[in-house]
């Protein structure tokens, strides 16, 4: 499938409204030679009829700029559509033929057993690759459904985060994690959602990281709210992308450069779930050059008890 082109269809619609309003020029020009050699004798039924004629043109203008806008946002969902079948079919295809040659290596040959469990080690990390992007597009349809899609319950900051952390010890792996956590902070959360905003925000810590990825995490309250400060040490977000990156399908260049892979529905999923969950998150830099942070804001537990 092709990806659309707008010029053809801006160019159309300009010689469209110059062919209208010389149209409604000419008419009128017409309309007072043929009835009266002089403008002073037109009366005002002849004035009515003129108006009525303009306006009906006028009409006509404002009903193709209408349809005008109409197709340009068709333009827009069909190229979304284009770009998503894109994404989604290189990001499915890369992990299933990278796990395929690996299992196809494994049955040719006796490998060492390092070597073996190397080969199943980045089997799981691409195995939880794809399983990311399918709870993705997952939470994103239950998302646009339901208005209230997520049990929300007291549970310990520092217990959901060392539960987090304990749960993704693959994807972890090779990223420092250092944590600042208040004392008896308690959340209201719905603990299998929010595990996928941090997963989501790890996922683009490691893939946007320069070195050795890094992630700092802190939570802190206030008398109603809770905060959480999700900072890595990557690339960072520009300035001027910093309110774009929340937006579905958006991708930024300096991220596309730095990482080709991706849909572009990870940090929108974020937003979305933390929004469900009464919140909001803005990245918490005004630049980008020490890496992004992120600011969730949440509703404090007012039951304090531990799952």
């Amino acid at each position: 499938m092709k990806n659309p082109k707008r010029w053809p269809s801006i160019l159309i619609f300009v010689i469209m409204q110059v062919a209208w309003l010389t149209i409604v020029i000419l008419w009128l020009v017409w309309y007072i030679k043929s009835h009266y050699a002089l403008i002073r004798r037109i009366g005002a039924w002849d004035i009515f009829i003129i108006i009525e004629g303009a306006v009906l043109l006028l009409l006509i203008l404002g009903c193709s700029y209408i349809l005008f806008i109409l197709y340009q946002r068709q333009l827009t969902l069909l190229k979304t559509q284009v770009h998503i079948i894109s994404s989604i079919t290189h990001e499915f295809k890369t992990p299933l033929a990278t796990m395929q040659l690996f299992l196809e290596t494994m049955k040719k040959r006796e490998l060492p057993e390092d070597t073996t469990n190397q080969l199943i080690s980045s089997m799981l990390l691409e195995n939880q690759r794809l399983k990311s992007m399918v709870e993705k597009f997952l939470e994103s349809a239950r998302l646009s459904y339901k208005r209230r899609p997520y049990t929300l319950r007291p549970i310990s900051a520092r217990v959901f985060i060392d539960g987090f952390l304990h749960r993704h010890t693959t994807l972890l792996k090779d990223v420092e994690v250092h944590q600042d956590i208040v004392q008896d902070l308690y959340l209201l959360l719905d603990t299998d959602a929010f595990d996928m905003v941090f997963s989501n925000l790890t996922e683009n810590a490691i893939h946007y990281s320069l070195n050795t990825p890094q992630i700092d995490i802190r939570a802190w309250q206030d008398k109603k709210k809770a905060y959480i400060e999700f900072t890595d040490h990557g690339i960072g977000i520009p300035k001027e992308g910093q309110k774009e990156i929340f937006k579905m399908f958006q991708r930024l260049p300096e991220g596309i450069a730095k990482w080709s892979s991706g849909t572009g529905m990870g940090l929108y999923v974020t937003r979305e779930i933390i929004k469900a969950h009464g919140g909001s998150i803005r990245v918490n830099r005004k630049t980008g050059a020490e890496g992004a942070s992120f600011l969730i804001t949440l509703l404090a537990a007012k039951e304090a008890y531990e799952h």
